[in-house]
């Protein structure tokens, strides 16, 4: 499965005043099967769209992921993320029976699924939300197997790569090869993954 779109609503720079009309996006961002890059000039949202990601995805890495008042778009009390992966596996679709939606009918059906975050603030304190999925506007919540399965792992700018590339537990190395299909569920007999976990 890849990530196919995203969408914000008062998220950030992403934003209008007034209340979340969910048919007029503030961001509606396509993204096609392999390599996306983001180019923009400073301050344009490329970082936001990232962030948004990682907020609804979690990541492998060890970053304390939170929401925070400068999240919502100038004085918004709500802001709402929307992520749909398509082209899901039947080994992966497995995960998520019960939240799938489906483009086309009989052989020619393909499955998507699509992730919201919806978050409100009032009073200056952020409530309380979690991921839901679900082809309605609403969703249902998605169990923490699930939410296992989308884990992404993030790769931070590069900044000191000696630093970041050595052997050692929770570098950078470490989770990009903890993160890759050769390696997930097979960590205690691949002596690559012994020497970056020990």
């Amino acid at each position: 499965m890849y990530l196919s779109n995203i969408k914000l609503w008062n998220y950030r720079k992403f934003g209008a005043i007034g209340e979340i009309d969910l048919s007029k996006p503030h961001l509606d961002l396509n993204l096609t099967k392999g390599l996306n890059v983001i180019i923009g000039e400073n301050d344009s949202g490329k970082t936001a769209i990232i962030d948004a990601i990682k907020l609804v995805l979690k990541t492998h890495s060890y970053d304390y992921i939170r929401v925070d008042d400068k999240d919502f778009f100038q004085d918004a009390n709500r802001f709402r993320i929307e992520l749909t992966f398509e082209e899901l596996i039947p080994e992966e679709a497995k995960n998520f029976t019960e939240w799938l939606g489906w483009n086309g009918t009989g052989a020619d059906a393909k499955s998507f699924l699509r992730l919201n975050y919806d978050v409100k603030r009032q009073a200056d304190k952020i409530l309380p939300t979690d991921i839901k999925a679900g082809v309605d506007d609403d969703g249902y919540l998605l169990t923490a197997e699930a939410k296992e399965y989308l884990k992404a792992t993030y790769l931070k700018p590069l900044r000191d790569a000696e630093n970041e590339l050595i052997a050692k537990r929770n570098s950078r190395l470490s989770q990009i090869l903890l993160g890759d299909e050769a390696f997930k569920g097979k960590e205690k007999d691949n002596n690559l993954v012994k020497i970056f976990s020990g």
